[in-house]
């Protein structure tokens, strides 16, 4: 007896799946093959890109101010107007609706990723705009192809040099490299006072008690655990994250909880509100906090309350941008799990186009004005042939100056790797709120972290984790 498949429906991300793969042309992943030769066509992308179907852009919401397509319509329409005055390939943008909050962390350990979600979507983009901590699970559902070193060169001539620690640590992941980094905002130590020096988190905790409750650190959901994570790096290099032979999580040893007991303590200074790297910045500015943690982000990016101000004529200060503390011997950088690479869908139908898109965006002329949109978008290079000190603000000045920073922490970029960071945020957030003492906080998330690493697969997770780290292919 015959059987009726058209009363058994699909879900999406099947059907996504099942389309993409019809609709996968010439993006191979030997180097982003698109002439069929054999060869990498780094050389069209120097030719104007004319066509009448739309390149189709997919950018991750939880790279968005609010994380919500409906914040996405000015993003969009700035990218579009940006692009269009210099290229006449019409643009397709899509905002994929991924977690609430600002960082890109799940809200559950269990079940499915957003970032699983966002891969399979990708599939029917040409050009994807995620959080580096998706790279994982993009490159485990092969939804993008590598970047070979003939385009990267090519890109570095038209573009101008990345950043060092933007080349050693954003894109790459097993000695490959799937994305190009379109951000590279770092956490600095923020005050209106000109005369700062934390060289230890002990010395910035008294600092912050001499300022009244008026400093603030990026503790809202979605950052705290990157925030802790910041503090980590900063103060130790050993037992990284996981134990790399037996992925154990190394998270609830001592180093861990003393980091975690260090930002509690400081935590109880801040203002009871949880705030964002943004609107600690905004708060400087406007004299509500004299300082703390965060990083710069645009006036257009925090809407109608920057607009308010400016019509009311009320004073904003000049914000001074300091290095945070560090403790370790060596030099190293965190980038956080939201810092945003541009990738090339194995899905994509128009190969040259895209290519030429993403080195627009790392750099591209015009990009400064999307760059003001994006609160999370920054200069990742060097201009072409310009070895004079940067310009900008005072934060831009010094974010060119500590990209040049070898040495960067990795982050989690293994499947998964939001679910963990999810698990992370919590407990972190659990211990500030007094739920938790730091050891008991740190206990639960390794234990969330060994059960989402069983789910996953061990061995597979142990595989990822070492590509992470850069090794493997």
């Amino acid at each position: 007896m015959s059987r009726d498949f058209r009363s058994r429906p699909i879900d999406r991300r099947t059907a996504v799946s099942i389309l993409a793969a019809s609709m996968v042309a010439g993006c191979g992943d030997s180097g982003i093959k698109s002439t069929g030769t054999g060869t990498d066509d780094a050389a069209s992308s120097a030719q104007p890109a004319r066509s009448d179907v739309p390149l189709r852009i997919l950018i991750a919401g939880s790279l968005l101010s609010g994380g919500r397509s409906a914040d996405g319509q000015s993003v969009a329409e700035s990218i579009r107007v940006a692009w269009s005055m210099t290229q006449e390939q019409p643009l397709k943008i899509d905002v994929f609706d991924g977690p609430v909050s600002a960082g890109s962390v799940s809200d559950e350990s269990a079940g499915e990723s957003h970032a699983s979600d966002f891969a399979t979507e990708m599939l029917l983009a040409d050009v994807a705009i995620a959080p580096q901590s998706y790279l994982g699970e993009i490159r485990a559902q092969d939804a993008a192809v590598r970047f070979n070193q003939e385009l990267l060169k090519d890109y570095q001539t038209r573009y101008g040099k990345p950043f060092p620690a933007v080349a050693n640590g954003l894109g790459d992941y097993g000695g490959n490299t799937w994305g190009i980094a379109v951000g590279a905002k770092l956490p600095a130590l923020l005050a209106l006072d000109s005369q700062v020096e934390c060289d230890s988190w002990a010395a910035y905790h008294a600092w912050v008690e001499q300022l009244d409750g008026k400093a603030a650190e990026p503790l809202a959901r979605g950052w705290a655990g990157s925030s802790f994570l910041n503090r980590c790096a900063s103060s130790f290099t050993r037992r990284w994250l996981f134990n790399r032979a037996t992925m154990k999580p190394e998270i609830d040893s001592d180093d861990y909880v003393a980091a975690l007991e260090q930002l509690a303590a400081t935590a109880k200074l801040y203002p009871a509100a949880a705030m964002t790297p943004g609107q600690i910045w905004h708060a400087i500015r406007r004299g509500e906090l004299a300082g703390g943690i965060g990083y710069e982000v645009p006036d257009a990016v925090n809407g109608a309350e920057s607009d308010q101000r400016s019509e009311d004529g009320r004073e904003e200060f000049e914000v001074s941008v300091f290095d945070c503390p560090r403790e370790t011997e060596t030099d190293q950088l965190w980038l956080g799990p939201q810092t945003p690479l541009a990738c090339l869908s194995s899905g994509c139908r128009q190969t040259s186009a895209s290519k030429q898109f993403i080195g627009w965006l790392s750099g591209g002329e015009r990009i400064s004005t999307v760059r003001q949109q994006i609160g999370l978008f920054s200069q990742t290079r060097t201009a072409p042939g310009n070895d004079a000190s940067p310009s900008g603000s005072p934060y831009s000045r010094w974010l060119a100056e500590r990209l040049q920073t070898l040495q960067v922490t990795r982050g989690l970029m293994l499947p998964g790797a939001d679910r963990y960071y999810g698990a992370l945020d919590r407990q972190v957030l659990r211990c500030l709120a007094g739920e938790q003492s730091a050891a008991e906080a740190l206990a639960d998330a390794a234990a969330q972290w060994d059960t989402i690493t069983d789910e996953l697969g061990r061995d597979q997770q142990a595989v990822a984790w070492k590509r992470t780290l850069g090794f493997g292919g």
